[in-house]
């Protein structure tokens, strides 16, 4: 019987560490009743259209900083700008300076995010460096 409720205890452990280890990355904006999703590697900045990161570096105690870079597909960095600008002022993000086409330097609460635009031939590069 012991044996039995020790199995029943492991497997209600289980399910409830699997189930916190899931994040739902899609959250609605009450503010304007749009839903936003976010990056897997910051979960507190929005994605751009949900690309994949491509390489991520962890911050650390050493480097509070994590770095993310991300490609995005057959566009050009005009759009990729005037999207991402726009995605992260819908999410409550302040646009703290920019480069027309080249970077975006926004922050919301204690978050600070710099995302540098590079072109790769039909491609956009997404670097995403942020605390």
């Amino acid at each position: 019987m012991k044996k039995l409720l020790y199995i029943a205890m492991a497997l209600v452990i289980a399910i409830s560490l699997a189930a916190c280890g899931t994040q739902n990355s899609n959250k609605v904006n009450t503010a304007n009743n749009t839903k936003i999703t976010y990056t897997k590697e910051f979960t507190y900045l929005p994605s751009y259209n949900g690309v994949k990161a491509t390489s991520f570096t962890a911050a650390t105690k050493k480097t509070p900083i994590a770095i993310a870079k991300y490609t995005v597909k057959n566009t050009t960095d005009t759009k990729v700008y005037e999207n991402y600008e726009s995605i992260l002022k819908n999410d409550g993000w302040t646009i703290t300076k920019d480069k027309k086409y080249y970077s975006i330097v926004a922050k919301k609460n204690k978050h600070v995010a710099d995302i540098i635009i590079q072109k790769s031939g039909k491609d956009i590069i997404l670097m995403v460096i942020s605390k």
